[in-house]
Formats: structure tokens, sequence, C-alpha cells
């Protein structure tokens, strides 16, 4: 079963055109989102799973794609444009979840890390959202990586940032 997913998560990447390494790197004017699917009929293939199955697959499908994109950087940016590049996964789309029966993560890229951490000033606030994201991905044992909301969403949170605790110098809070 494990192998008959990996097929159907590297044809959804073909898909989706995620594998364009190129479109991570590109000088947006802020920031963009990509998501993991952009149709629901290509993911029909986890129709058969729970929704936390669903999700933790999703999840751990975006945080090994970030870590593929960040294996080599230097092809597309150089190291002086790498240390504001800012890259994450976004867990989006609460509003639906329930239609479409799972989360939807995106991987969010920025060449203005400094500008737009200031800007979103995430903080963990122990959010529903956050505390599940976070149980997910300490249940893939994605210890590296933890939750966070922008500061003063006081639970009207849409969008959820999964980063990498080593990509930022305080994990508690950004500001």
């Amino acid at each position: 079963m494990i192998n008959k997913l990996n097929k159907k998560f590297n044809d959804l990447i073909k898909k989706e055109k995620l594998d364009r390494f190129d479109i991570y790197f590109r000088q947006y004017q802020d920031f963009e989102e990509i998501p993991l699917f952009s149709r629901l009929k290509h993911i029909t293939f986890l129709s058969s799973l729970s929704f936390n199955e669903k999700n933790k697959l999703l999840i751990n499908l975006g945080v090994k794609l970030i870590d593929c994109i960040l294996a080599n950087p230097f092809k597309y940016i150089n190291s002086e444009e790498f240390r504001e590049y800012f890259i994450c996964l976004t867990i989006t789309e609460w509003d639906d979840y329930k239609e479409i029966d799972c989360l939807t993560p995106c991987i969010y890229v920025s060449r203005r890390k400094t500008w737009i951490l200031s800007n979103l000033k995430l903080s963990y606030q122990s959010s529903i959202e956050e505390n599940l994201v976070n149980e997910y991905l300490y249940s893939l044992g994605l210890n590296q990586y933890s939750a966070f909301v922008p500061s003063g969403e006081n639970g009207e949170n849409k969008r959820i940032y999964i980063i990498k605790k080593n990509i930022l110098n305080n994990p508690e809070t950004f500001s």
C-alpha cells in the first residue's frame, strides 16, 4: 500500500507541476502559496482514508517536498539571496475542510523573509488548529517542525504556518 501511495503522490506532484523547483524561487511581489492539490479529483486516491490519515499524509508530503526544495537552493538563487528566502508549509481552507474532507497544505515561499516574519509575528497561541497540526507533526516524527499562527488572530486564524524550528531564531515568538 505504501508503494502505491508513493506512486500516487509522485503522480500528484507531476500533475500539479510541483516538481518544477524554479517556481519556488521566483521573485513574487511579497509571497506565494502553492497548493499541493488544485482539484479534489487529484486526491481521490485518498478517499478511503480517514480525515486524520489524509491530513497526515498530505502534511508529510508537503514537508518532504520542502526538504527536497531546500536540498539544492543555490541552483536557483545565490547565498546572499538565500538569507532572505523563506519557505514553509501553510494549512489553509479551514472553513472548507468538512466539505473537502481534508486540510489544504500549501508551499509558502517568499524572498522577503525579514519583512514577512516581522509582519506575521508568528507565535504559538494553543489554538485548536495549531494543536491538531502539532499532533500530526508529532505522530509523523517531524519534531523539527512546529505549527504557528500570526499574532493577534485570536482564534480567527484561517492559516497555520508549519515551520522548521531551526529556520527561525526563537521558535516561540517571531516578531
